[in-house]
């Protein structure tokens, strides 16, 4: 494998990816529209490019996140979100890898793991400040031809209150039709109330182009409701 040629194609995927992001006037985890991520990777030179919109009643934010295979079960994720108001909340950009290789498979098991980093800007910061670092284990089950059960497990670490959580996700997806998903998921960790989410996704491209719809809330926390709009481009080879 020629390495600098294989940084080279990624660098330039990724300016194709903020280009594609301008042209559809969306901002873009992998997995969309799932906050739980499901053990499988991108092959290597396959990218896709997911861009969503999170509204809140004090607050919107503009998610965009490319990712890319490296080489085949290893994938590297970009995110970049951008609050409103700027003036009162917290600017993040996070990175993260994921290995999930065709062999980390039992029985109907498949397995991964992922590991990120991120940075937090405060309105009265000049600069960005560390913020966590994650890591996770990824476990995905076909339970018929339908249903699909994703599972992940992990640590996060608040380099700055230096304080750590133990964190959890499952989802359940169901995929009535090959143009339909729904699911359903519960997020968290051991220190705050869960967040509960719903939503749908449409393929406008069979699993090339996704548009999709998200409503979560948390759990004891009164105005905690949410909801999403998103678009997914998935597949794209180089």
């Amino acid at each position: 494998m020629n390495l600098s040629k294989d940084i080279q194609k990624f660098l330039q995927l990724l300016t194709l990816a903020s280009g594609l992001a301008c042209m559809v006037n969306l901002p873009a985890q992998a997995g969309r529209p799932l906050t739980t991520d499901d053990a499988g990777a991108n092959d290597q030179a396959v990218c896709q490019v997911e861009s969503w919109l999170d509204y809140a009643s004090d607050a919107r934010s503009a998610h965009f996140a490319p990712a890319c295979g490296l080489m085949d079960g290893l994938e590297l994720g970009l995110e970049f979100i951008r609050v409103s108001p700027g003036s009162e909340q917290v600017q993040g950009r996070a990175v993260g890898i994921k290995w999930a290789p065709e062999w980390a498979s039992w029985q109907d098991w498949r397995f991964g793991l992922k590991a990120g980093t991120s940075n937090g800007k405060a309105p009265d910061e000049p600069d960005w400040h560390q913020a966590a670092n994650s890591f996770a284990v990824l476990a995905s089950l076909p339970l018929n031809p339908q249903w699909t059960l994703h599972i992940n497990l992990g640590r996060e670490h608040d380099r700055r209150e230096h304080a750590s959580a133990s964190t959890y996700a499952a989802a359940l997806a169901w995929s009535p039709s090959e143009r339909w998903l729904v699911f359903g998921e519960l997020v968290g960790h051991h220190n705050a109330p869960a967040t509960q989410s719903a939503g749908l996704r449409y393929w406008l491209l069979p699993e090339q182009l996704g548009l999709d719809v998200t409503a979560s809330r948390t759990n004891a926390t009164p105005d905690s409701q949410a909801w999403g709009i998103g678009l997914g481009w998935y597949g794209i080879k180089f």
